[in-house]
């Protein structure tokens, strides 16, 4: 009796062998590539995937960059003499020209390897800068491949077909065309360093914004590739389209970046409650001859800084961490521009009371931010003034003589 087709033995697949791993990884390197390509473009330039090669450029002048994207994950060479991915990359190229896919007059043909690899064929055509040259590299690279008397030399089924098409005699001038206009790309490091470090130059990104809009633009590439595909349209983006995308994300995230002042502002009422309480920062300004106008815009400053300091913490927008280093970088800043106003002052003959206020709206003036957190321009003077409230800083030389306790001055408000 006859096997039934449930007994038939099966061959056992192993996904080892499936080889998804190396497509996923090429699609994900033509998605970071087109972003690697956008980097370079200009207004009307459009990047596609996948549509006239791996990646493309259609360039507004008409002429387009083909980029044929060569990974490499191990010790393999994709451009040595004999290697079947030189020879189909060229073959392919060779295709699209004659079916008029692409224009060889306004096309440069580039090769892109995302490691440092090298062969003497495909140097001899990156040099071939002239039609004249090209058609020597052609002939010479024919020369590895077939005898003095036109007989094949040994040839491999991997790369036999391509080989035979680009040496064809009828197809010698569109090949050496071709060779023209071929550029080599290698690169020194892995390619997904060098699109980042490309990104962060090129879009001008802080260095804590590098890592988010980077992983964020990519998405968007990928999603937007992905959508063209559902709805059957080519994968294309233009530099238009990134530009305005990179723009929004950058400010949202920026605006992110940025505390917002939550409180409400004091009342008229809270502003001379606050004058009368004969608080230890007023005094302090008042040591060093700060008007009234001065004082009531440092109880505003100072104010507005303890109430949005404390919904800042509640909300979970600063730790006590963060509070404390950058108090601690208010005191160095205080310090260092004490010491040199001093130095300075060597020249300048100003009193105590004119050398403290001088170093009073020196360090009002000069925002600090908490970390990679943009400021409100209230709170820096806000956190001085409270600092000089518990002296731990000061406006006037001999602020200690006149504050600290036991130091027998008093203060006569005016």
């Amino acid at each position: 009796m006859g096997k039934t087709k449930r007994d038939t033995p099966k061959e056992e697949v192993k996904l080892a062998n499936t080889h998804v791993p190396d497509k996923v990884y090429a699609y994900s390197l033509q998605v970071r590539h087109a972003l690697y390509e956008l980097q370079n473009c200009s207004s009307n330039d459009i990047v596609s995937v996948e549509v006239l090669e791996d990646v493309a450029i259609e360039k507004s002048d008409g002429t387009v960059n083909a980029i044929q994207l060569k990974s490499v994950l191990s010790n393999n060479n994709p451009i040595s003499n004999r290697a079947k991915d030189l020879w189909k990359t060229l073959y392919n190229w060779l295709l699209s020209v004659t079916n008029h896919e692409l224009d060889v007059h306004n096309t440069k043909f580039i090769l892109f390897v995302t490691a440092d690899r090298k062969g003497s064929i495909a140097s001899s055509f990156q040099d071939a800068d002239t039609l004249e040259k090209a058609q020597a590299a052609w002939e010479s690279a024919k020369q590895e491949f077939y005898k003095d008397t036109g007989e094949e030399k040994e040839l491999s089924d991997e790369y036999a077909l391509y080989i035979r098409s680009f040496f064809k005699p009828e197809n010698r001038l569109f090949a050496s065309q071709i060779i023209q206009k071929f550029c080599l790309k290698t690169i020194q490091t892995n390619h997904t360093s060098l699109l980042y470090e490309t990104f962060c130059e090129r879009a001008m990104l802080e260095e804590d914004l590098g890592d988010i809009l980077f992983t964020y633009m990519l998405g968007w590439i990928d999603k937007r590739l992905s959508e063209l595909v559902e709805n059957k349209q080519p994968m294309c983006i233009s530099y238009q389209d990134y530009r305005t995308e990179l723009i929004a994300i950058r400010r949202e995230y920026n605006q992110k970046l940025s505390l917002k002042e939550l409180a409400p502002r004091p009342t008229e009422q809270e502003v001379q409650e606050e004058m009368n309480a004969l608080r230890r920062y007023i005094e302090q300004l008042d040591v060093v001859e700060c008007d009234y106008t001065e004082k009531i815009e440092a109880i505003n400053d100072y104010l507005r800084a303890s109430t949005n300091r404390t919904i800042w913490a509640k909300r979970g927008d600063i730790s006590d961490g963060n509070l404390t280093s950058y108090q601690e970088t208010l005191v160095k800043k205080w310090d260092a521009k004490r010491k040199i106003l001093s130095l300075r002052n060597m020249h300048l003959n100003l009193s105590p009371e004119e050398l403290g206020k001088l170093l009073y709206l020196e360090c009002k003036s000069d925002p600090v931010n908490i970390d990679h957190l943009y400021v409100p321009d209230f709170f820096t003077a806000g956190c001085y003034h409270a600092l000089s409230d518990d002296v731990e800083i000061g406006w006037h030389p001999n602020y200690k003589d006149i504050f600290m306790p036991g130091s027998g001055l008093s203060v006569q408000l005016k």
